[in-house]
């Protein structure tokens, strides 16, 4: 975790140093076109047109290198607050951590019957030892202000798995809408579950889930000895929050298994050179266009590469659907 910690703050500060670098730069293109006099000023050995047009392209291809530099960085931060989801074993990285105390526990399933105004919130409690537990949920147009919540029922079961539902009404048309499910143990500690979210539809339009996702990957660019920019689109059709990834290494069956072998994206087991994962979105409604860089690959190697989407199905089992495999060959 400290190594993460660590790994994280050189990256930003690498990105703050990367962001002010234009300045070092115009102090080289001056030392190479030209001298500074007494007071400091840079005199340039030419002033035509020429001149100025190339000292346009030198700045626009100096912006452009130091742009494609701090998304590498981005990227690789990305990754690295997900290695600190994962270690503390939390399903989304923007919950808070709590730290268990209640007696019970609490999923929150996808919303069902999603209409212009209305939607039905599921939950299913797990009583374990306790004999009742309270539930509701919480829900709000912001994921980080849940600010309304549902009528509190006690259920009464032993020891056994309880769904619940509850339907919310005079929701405003064609919004978000975030929402958790909430249980309260007879000490009157609570569990939450996970924060989903859905779109209300719009005049009266309603959905229903009969179309999978749809991902389609494209041909890498910005190939180089040691990286790549990995692109895909990702159509959610009918279903929602999507948790869109990358998979890229240079083992062309694990590449092409994902969606055979996993279910959810943290089971997907990364295996060195031969296997990587980069998550890039965790709550997709719709659909989107996305990509990635990916450095410290093996120059002169085949690279197969992958973009997938988990998601909930119509039985609420998570679910992967990938792409057609690509691959590139890194230069020598």
């Amino acid at each position: 975790m400290k190594y993460i910690t660590y790994t994280l703050t050189a990256l930003i500060f690498a990105v703050s140093i990367g962001a002010f670098a234009a300045p070092q730069q115009a102090q080289a293109a001056c030392n190479y076109n030209g001298y500074y006099n007494s007071r400091g000023q840079c005199v340039y050995s030419y002033t035509s047109n020429t001149y100025r047009q190339r000292t346009m392209d030198r700045q626009i291809t100096m912006l452009e290198d130091r742009a494609e530099y701090i998304e590498s960085l981005l990227q690789r931060i990305y990754a690295l607050l997900d290695e600190l989801r994962e270690e503390r074993d939390s399903d989304d990285p923007w919950d808070p951590p709590y730290d268990g105390r209640s007696d019970v526990d609490v999923v929150t399933r996808s919303a069902t019957n999603i209409e212009e105004d209305e939607a039905t919130l599921r939950g299913e409690v797990d009583f374990n030892n306790e004999d009742e537990a309270t539930v509701y949920f919480e829900y709000g147009k912001s994921s980080s202000n849940l600010k309304y919540d549902t009528t509190h029922l006690v259920l009464d079961e032993d020891d056994d798995d309880e769904d619940y539902q509850q339907i919310i009404t005079d929701l405003d048309e064609d919004t978000k809408y975030y929402f958790r499910a909430v249980a309260e143990d007879e000490n009157g500690d609570e569990d939450y579950g996970k924060i989903l979210s859905f779109r209300t539809d719009e005049n009266g339009s309603s959905s229903n889930n009969d179309d999978y996702p749809e991902v389609d990957v494209d041909s890498a660019t910005n190939i180089t000895d040691d990286s790549a920019k990995l692109r895909g689109e990702v159509d959610m059709n009918d279903f929602k929050n999507g948790l869109v990834f990358f998979v890229y290494g240079e083992d062309e069956d694990q590449v092409d298994d994902i969606a055979d072998d996993y279910d959810t994206y943290s089971e997907v087991d990364e295996d060195g050179d031969d296997l990587q994962k980069i998550r890039i979105d965790y709550d997709l409604d719709t659909d989107a266009t996305f990509y990635a860089n990916v450095s410290g690959l093996n120059d002169d190697t085949d690279i197969y590469f992958n973009l997938c989407v988990e998601f909930e199905d119509e039985d609420d089992d998570d679910r992967i659907v990938c792409g057609d495999t690509e691959d590139f060959t890194t230069d020598d």
